[in-house]
């Protein structure tokens, strides 16, 4: 019986995500995701409360896993070592993306009304941190300064934005991963060359 419930639950969740993917949180409706369920609105909020513990079951534990290695990332120190410590967590980041595309797409791209809804400014802000941080950290190798991270901040919107375009149109994990890490190349390869100095 155990078996039953599981599988109605697992439904549910499936069904969920197309809707959060189709109409986002804000559009979503109970009613339809119950119906494409094959169950009762009754029953559905017997596996969850509401349409935001549905949303933060299916979206809340990638975004938590993001956030996670993100945490990692903001306590590098920044040495010699760094850009091994970077590249593993990048790889686990990428993981997360090839595992859970869709999730991330629904995350970025249809938030709206839920609490995750301003998750882009913060991705945004923290790659402008850390590409500055690493940055000043280079241009200091070199004798140099970073007069202005303007440059940096205009990339990290468009990295941000151009991962949102990448999910929302792509689904398969492992071309999501691949696209995603030679935008990263594109815009910030050899990025202490191209800031204003």
């Amino acid at each position: 019986m155990q078996y039953l419930k599981e599988e109605v639950r697992d439904k549910i969740k499936k069904e969920a995500l197309k809707e959060f993917k189709n109409v986002g949180y804000k559009g979503a409706s109970i009613r339809r995701i119950a119906a494409n369920s094959n169950t009762s609105v009754g029953n559905l909020y017997k596996y969850f409360d509401s349409k935001e513990a549905l949303y933060e079951n299916i979206i809340g534990s990638v975004y938590n896993r993001l956030m996670n290695y993100i945490n990692e990332l903001g306590k590098v120190e920044l040495n010699e070592k760094a850009c091994d410590i970077f590249y593993k967590i990048t790889e686990k980041v990428m993981e997360i993306f090839r595992e859970s595309s869709i999730e991330i797409a629904v995350l970025l791209n249809k938030s709206q009304g839920s609490k995750y809804e301003n998750c882009k400014s913060y991705f945004v802000d923290f790659v402008t941190r850390t590409v500055t941080e690493v940055t000043i950290y280079e241009l200091s190798k070199r004798g140099k300064t970073l007069s202005d991270n303007f440059i940096i901040y205009l990339l990290s919107n468009s990295l941000v934005e151009s991962i949102s375009i990448i999910v929302k149109e792509r689904e398969d994990g492992e071309v999501v991963r691949k696209l995603i890490i030679s935008v990263i190349d594109i815009f910030f390869k050899d990025i202490e060359d191209k800031v204003n100095i």
